[in-house]
């Protein structure tokens, strides 16, 4: 019987030992910067590029809506100076003034048309690159958790995180791994080749 209680105070002597070693192990944590990430992900370049055309369009058709509405101000005031000469009839002027007043008229309805656009259009914009912009954070966020899953790792955070006082969230971590680098490199690995020169055929 003693031999039982002495075999069994040596079994959870070490148990006790494991058990501890396993609450002791630290958690395994790295960190990345998400704000270079999707800075330097190739299709953010791509994505940009996509934008400065939208935005050419639509500055190329304001200028067009801008145009017509300087051409009737200039119809406009040139029909008031003609209005303005003495040598006309009573009629004549009041012909000419309203024709005035009627082209003033109608480029200020365009100024607000113009207006109205460009607020839709600015607010569609935005809303269009909110959304590329949040598809293309979600595909490296996926890239993120694959490789710290690979890698073993227990937490990845973000270091260009911040607060609403924009304040920086994480301030230190121990013995954390900066994974930017690495990320940068694995999300840029489908990257096209850069355009060489003559690439258009010109020799």
């Amino acid at each position: 019987m003693k031999a039982l209680k002495i075999f069994a105070l040596l079994c959870f002597s070490a148990i006790i030992p494991a058990s501890l070693s396993a609450q002791e192990k630290e958690d395994r944590i790295g960190t990345v910067n998400m704000q270079k990430l999707v800075d330097g992900y190739y299709k953010t370049a791509q994505t940009r590029e996509e934008f400065k055309g939208y935005e050419k369009e639509i500055q190329a058709d304001n200028d067009a809506r801008v145009a017509v509405i300087k051409a009737l101000v200039d119809e406009a005031r040139k029909l008031q100076k003609q209005g303005e000469d003495p040598s006309l009839s009573r009629e004549k002027k009041d012909e000419l003034f309203k024709k005035a007043a009627s082209k003033n008229q109608e480029a200020q309805g365009l100024v607000n048309a113009r207006q109205e656009w460009g607020n839709q259009k600015q607010a569609a914009l935005m809303e269009k690159l909110k959304v590329e912009f949040s598809a293309l954070r979600a595909e490296i966020i996926a890239v993120v958790q694959k490789t710290g899953e690979e890698q073993g790792y227990d937490f990845i955070l973000d270091r260009s995180g911040s607060s609403g006082a924009q304040v920086p969230i994480l301030s230190y971590a121990k013995d954390a791994t900066d994974l930017t680098a690495t990320l940068l490199e694995i999300i840029n690995k489908d990257a096209p080749a850069p355009a060489k020169d003559g690439a258009n055929g010109s020799e």
